[in-house]
């Protein structure tokens, strides 16, 4: 329904930017998928649709189910959710929690490391070859690092692109010892 969405939405906003703000997408995801799925089942649904229903005790079931995914920020969701009465909300919240992240997922932040400043008309074409490469929107921070000799460390994600001087002469030196 577009009217519970909507009510579902700043909930959703504050958990994506507690996920965001701590790095823990992924496990915010998780948590609230488990959620989700306690809120489908029929005995719980049944419970959530009865006004007599004590809350405590459905905030306690969410606690204890959910008990390997808690932090003290999930568990203060929770209590919030119970608080408002808003427990029958959680597909809505993780339906707009993942338009949220697939948004996120179309930037990216690149971290490139030079031995010396680069030019911006560098970084102007780095950040274009890189968004072509990556379909995405990039924003570059770059750090200077004498150390690395010349070249460059490009940084994506989880994923390094070693083209520095002290990374050739490492490759070269374990090539001569093999």
């Amino acid at each position: 329904m577009a009217h519970l969405l909507h009510i579902a939405r700043p909930y959703a906003r504050a958990a994506f930017w507690c996920a965001k703000e701590k790095s823990q997408l992924k496990e915010w995801k998780a948590f609230l998928e488990a959620a989700n799925v306690i809120v489908q089942t029929p005995a719980v649904l049944s419970l959530l649709n009865n006004p007599k229903a004590p809350i405590a005790k459905l905030k306690q079931l969410f606690t204890d189910v959910l008990k390997p995914t808690l932090n003290t920020q999930r568990e203060n969701f929770l209590s919030l959710l119970a608080l408002r009465k808003r427990f029958i909300l959680l597909p809505d919240i993780l339906k707009a929690f993942q338009a949220y992240a697939a948004q996120l997922e179309k930037e990216s932040t690149v971290r490139i490391v030079t031995a010396v400043p680069t030019k911006e008309t560098f970084n102007q074409k780095l950040v274009e070859a890189l968004q072509h490469k990556l379909n995405r929107q990039v924003q570059l921070k770059h750090e200077i690092n004498p150390a690395i000799l010349g070249g460059a460390l490009i940084y994506i994600g989880d994923r390094v692109i070693d083209g520095s001087v002290r990374g050739e002469l490492a490759r070269l030196l374990e090539f001569t010892q093999n």
